[in-house]
């Protein structure tokens, strides 16, 4: 045992032994793999500003120091120079996770290079952060509109915040009265442990135990950013919101704290990137917002391997990709594209590369399709159908003209504007999971909820690859006078 530990030690000093080069004195210097880009691209979705250090606002940057490795790895990372204690220490986190180097070269030979490398900290003070309070304070007028005006005050939000800038407390809303805030509404705050299911780009079990904080009101709309934590502080998930409750923003996390997913939507699109495990870029697509009852197929924009080589760029190329089928079986698709479109053979593999489905493409189109499935063997021609209201988009609003009331405390408060639900079309096209994702008050949510229940039974269901599935629909239901 003594001579193995001593081996061991040998070869690992043969290796850390080896000088280190500067970049001037090689050939071919270290670099991201597919270039600065990418590592820029990196560090702007994974970089964490700390909250303490955002209040007053940053703008500044830390140089990591280190040394890039013949396998690609970074070592000896240290400070080179810095702003302050949490966004340095900030800066070696994200540095320390990101591994997809080509080293450098000389000679023909992989050797160690040093570099030092800058990474950006910006952020403007935090609006509306009252430090009495340690919360974050918006004020909004009679229509609930944000202002800064003190004249035009008549609500506000208080949302208690700890030092890592996640809420910790109920969010009270108040109204001005009689020239003294008086709490009209109160969201809870929840902290639970829950256990969060990992998909298959995180690594380890299924499902690790984890702290998801949040504040919902009884319609499911969410008053505050959401995430999930491991019991170590590393994030799992992070979901930010917009003006209309609608999440503009979602990563989720692997393990170690690294980004492998983020979705960012617009009124335009919805963007998905993901990453492989080393921090290299592996896909990016593009699904163009659809309306209500379209469904939008996504656009392949670009993909690369592991070690950084580009296989599909601006939509032409071969894809390579995994997901989950039905039940959360793994699946591994692949296939060529063409203008951004499935184009040619599809294959559909599980994980154990038994046969899932094949499909024939042309220009985006679905020619035929087979899945193989519980031993059985099933054709279709629509890889995807959605639900339809029966009778179709006139009947559809016909049915919500007719139905629609608008609520009293509503109307005699001015009160109008868009309520976003959310439903489940079932198998047999009934409704279920109710949820208020976009909600304005003062009975509006409630009288869209009560609407949209009549409508059960109403619909036809969605199928995926020709076998009825569960379907979940996004539905807007404005309020006009």
């Amino acid at each position: 045992m003594m001579r193995l530990f001593l081996l061991l030690c040998f070869c690992s000093a043969s290796v850390f032994g080896q000088k280190i080069h500067l970049p001037h004195e090689v050939e071919k210097a270290a670099e991201p793999a597919g270039g600065l880009a990418f590592l820029s691209q990196f560090i702007a979705s994974n970089v964490q500003i700390p909250f303490m250090s955002a209040i007053k606002g940053v703008n500044g940057r830390v140089y990591i120091k280190g040394i890039v490795e013949p396998d690609g790895s970074l070592s000896q990372l240290e400070i080179s120079r810095g702003l302050d204690s949490l966004t340095n220490k900030e800066a070696l986190r994200i540095m320390g996770l990101y591994k997809a180097w080509q080293p450098a070269t000389l000679k023909g030979e992989k050797v160690r290079q040093s570099m030092i490398y800058p990474i950006a900290f910006k952020a403007p003070p935090t609006p509306g952060f009252d430090s009495t309070k340690f919360a974050l304070v918006n004020y909004f007028d009679s229509q609930y509109r944000g202002v800064s005006d003190p004249k035009k005050y008549e609500y506000r939000s208080i949302l208690p915040l700890d030092k890592e800038g996640y809420i910790k407390a109920d969010v009270v809303y108040e109204q001005l009265r009689g020239g003294k805030w008086k709490e009209i509404s109160r969201i809870p705050f929840q902290k639970k442990e829950v256990w969060y299911k990992t998909d298959v780009h995180r690594i380890g079990a299924d499902s690790i135990r984890a702290y998801e904080v949040s504040a919902r009101d009884l319609n499911g709309a969410s008053h505050s950013t959401e995430a999930v934590s491991q019991p170590n502080g590393n994030r799992l998930s992070y979901t930010e919101y917009g003006a209309n409750n609608k999440a503009s923003m979602i990563k989720k996390y692997d393990q170690k704290g690294m980004v492998r997913d983020l979705l960012v939507t617009s009124d335009s699109a919805t963007l998905h990137m993901s990453w492989f495990d080393n921090g290299q870029v592996r896909t990016v697509t593009e699904v163009p917002a659809p309306k209500a009852t379209e469904y939008r197929e996504r656009l392949f924009v670009n993909a690369w391997n592991r070690e950084g080589k580009q296989i599909v760029k601006e939509g032409e190329g071969y894809w390579k990709s995994t997901s989950e089928a039905d039940g959360a079986k793994l699946l591994v698709e692949e296939g060529p594209v063409t203008a951004g479109k499935k184009d040619g053979k599809w294959v559909g593999k599980l994980a154990d590369s038994t046969l899932y489905y094949e499909e024939i493409y042309e220009k985006g189109i679905l020619k035929q399709g087979v899945v193989f499935e519980d031993g059985q063997k099933r054709t279709y021609d629509q890889a995807i159908i959605q639900p339809q209201f029966k009778g179709g988009l006139n009947r559809f609003y016909k049915f919500l003209g007719e139905n629609i009331k608008y609520p009293m405390d509503a109307l005699s408060r001015g009160v109008k504007g868009r309520v976003m639900l959310s439903f489940v079309v079932c198998e047999d096209g009934s409704l279920c999971d109710y949820k208020v994702e976009n909600g304005l008050g003062f009975g509006l949510d409630d009288e869209a909820l009560r609407v949209v229940k009549k409508m059960s039974g109403m619909w036809e269901p969605g199928a995926m690859r020709g076998k009825l599935v569960r379907v979940k629909y996004n539905l807007p239901i404005n309020f006009q006078f």
